[in-house]
């Protein structure tokens, strides 16, 4: 009787074992640490942008889109929330109290020429106009006018 036990519990441990290495894939997964969140361009832009946004005022960078627009259950549905939930923003500018959205910031390099681009760039404006948050595009560019910049973020920012 106990040997039964011991050999339904070999085996139950086998076919676990098996099962964790089946989703697993069999071996080490593909992935590996990126260095840094922002490519050199961006990361020009934000240390800039860091010095221009008003005290109460913080950037996410990154951001996916869905986290910044919803919608009904019905638009869900109908396929509305999938165009939104694998696209991101390059940064959200938001109130450290509050998170409340201000706006959001796109930063416009030479991908942005290509047709693709466009497309969902023009979604993207018309979708984020919609919702009712300003949307900043700015060209990428070898430097940055910091209060330039601050007069733009303060201008198109909802209640700064």
């Amino acid at each position: 009787m106990q040997t039964w036990i011991v050999v339904g519990g070999i085996i139950f441990i086998a076919l676990l074992a098996r099962i964790l290495l089946s989703r697993s894939g069999g071996g080490a997964l593909p992935y590996f640490s990126r260095e840094t969140l922002l490519s050199d361009g961006e990361l020009a832009f934000y240390e800039v942008l860091r010095w221009s946004i008003p005290e109460g005022v913080a950037i996410s960078m990154k951001v996916r889109l869905a986290d910044v627009l919803d919608c009904s259950s019905a638009a869900r549905q109908q396929g509305y929330f999938a165009k939104v939930s694998q696209k991101h923003l390059d940064f959200v500018l938001y109130d450290v109290v509050t998170t409340r959205i201000l706006a959001a910031v796109e930063l416009d390099d030479r991908s942005h020429q290509r047709r693709d681009r466009q497309r969902r760039d023009q979604f993207l404006e018309e979708a984020m106009s919609t919702a009712g948050v300003s949307l900043l595009r700015i060209p990428a560019a070898a430097h940055y006018d910091t209060r330039k910049l601050r007069d733009l973020v303060t201008l198109h920012s909802r209640r700064i």
